[in-house]
């Protein structure tokens, strides 16, 4: 769901309603916490959700590969 959402924004950014962003951020995050096989994708997801920089992305790549 937050997949279509995110894949949306990437390619013409859009104005969507907070409480929608909101609910589809808690979903990414509650999946990446939970669903270990996917859990690259939902981080993906919860970076592009967020507008993370690729320079914090690739921090937080850095980070995840030290735990």
């Amino acid at each position: 769901m937050y997949k279509r959402l995110v894949d949306a924004h990437e390619a013409k950014p859009i104005r969507v309603d907070p409480e929608v962003t909101l609910q589809f951020l808690k979903s990414a995050i509650y999946y990446f916490l939970t669903d270990k096989e996917n859990s690259q994708g939902h981080l993906q997801a919860i970076e592009s959700i967020l507008g993370f920089t690729e320079k914090e992305k690739q921090a937080i790549e850095k980070a995840q590969k030290n735990l």
